[in-house]
């Protein structure tokens, strides 16, 4: 529209067609930047989204697993929109900072109903269940691109839920991955023309997982048969109302460079997680048994512990850029 004013507007288009059912959809798309002077400008943008494969996770303590599955005659494509404004200026020739905001809208979302999981036998179109969700936040964004020191550092505060009307009595909770705070920081340092040190430390506030507040194990008789086999019951009293340990871990490494005739090649030898941080990856109830001193008599105590993936990894790899 003018030197200071631009904007990119177009239209999406995509069909999806399963067993005889088609589903189409139509997405505007918009993005604007404004240049208040040469070093700041505002930005802004609107998107509609369709996406015909999900994702399913369950929300449990134990070995977290994840599906992706597609979108059928019966479960119906996610649909979103989202809107964002931000706000960038140049503190001198060598930083940037960047602040934005944004809120997204999602429909048709599924996750599993209440007693049902991975493996369950029966189809899963009918262990599952579609409902909304939101996910709103602001990011900060600071970064050096020029000098033997450059990096970044990016800080990013946001609640994603969701709200199912068969789950949790109907009423929004947190979903498994709304993290309220991330942070990331990295940093590279020239020692000379062909010597780099690099690093990088990542923190997240650790997932949302179901815990229940209490079990108890009933017996039912088998159809026909008439055998006995036992269930446990979990009392959970509200969805995803536990939070995991944070994650946090700093990578470190040092770069080997040298150019060829033919290009570039880089020797790079680290390791990731240097100070071994146990970061959790799922939750054990084991049970343990104590003396009840006024009743004389043992009591089942559940305790929780946390499962670690991976320690400090060392690492050595060859680039070659042509």
């Amino acid at each position: 529209f003018s030197n200071k004013f631009k904007a990119n507007l177009g239209v999406h288009f995509s069909g999806f067609l399963v067993n005889k059912k088609t589903y189409a959809s139509v997405q505007p798309r918009v993005s604007m930047r404004y240049l208040i002077s040469e070093d700041q400008s505002l930005k802004f943008s609107f998107s509609t989204m369709r996406q015909y494969i999900q994702l399913l996770s369950f929300d449990g303590i134990g070995l977290p697993t994840d599906l992706w599955v597609p979108t059928t005659d019966r479960i119906k494509p996610q649909d979103s929109w989202q809107v964002a404004a931000g706000y960038a200026f140049k503190l001198s020739e060598d930083w940037n900072v960047t602040v934005e905001g944004y809120y997204k809208q999602m429909k048709n979302l599924i996750n599993y109903k209440e007693g049902s999981g991975l493996f369950a036998l029966n189809d899963w179109q009918d262990r599952v269940t579609q409902g909304e969700g939101t996910s709103y936040g602001a990011e900060f964004f600071l970064q050096k691109k020029t000098g033997r020191f450059s990096g970044w550092v990016g800080y990013t505060l946001s609640w994603t839920d969701r709200q199912f009307d068969e789950l949790n009595n109907g009423e929004r909770f947190p979903y498994r991955f709304d993290r309220r705070h991330d942070i990331s920081v990295v940093a590279q340092y020239e020692l000379g023309p062909k010597i780099s040190l690099s690093g990088a430390w990542v923190y997240g506030t650790g997932n949302a997982v179901s815990l229940p507040r209490s079990k108890y194990r009933t017996y039912f008789a088998e159809d026909f048969s008439g055998s006995i086999y036992p269930q446990q019951i979990q009392d959970i009293p509200e969805r995803n109302n536990f939070r995991m340990g944070a994650y946090h871990r700093l990578d470190i490494g040092i770069n080997f460079s040298k150019k060829t005739k033919w290009g570039e090649r880089t020797w790079s030898i680290g390791a990731y997680n240097v100070y071994n941080r146990k970061n959790p990856f799922f939750i054990d109830i084991s049970n343990e048994y104590e003396l009840n001193e006024q009743t004389g008599q043992f009591e089942t105590i559940g305790k929780l512990k946390q499962q670690a993936l991976f320690p400090i990894i060392p690492y050595f790899s060859y680039n070659f850029k042509f």
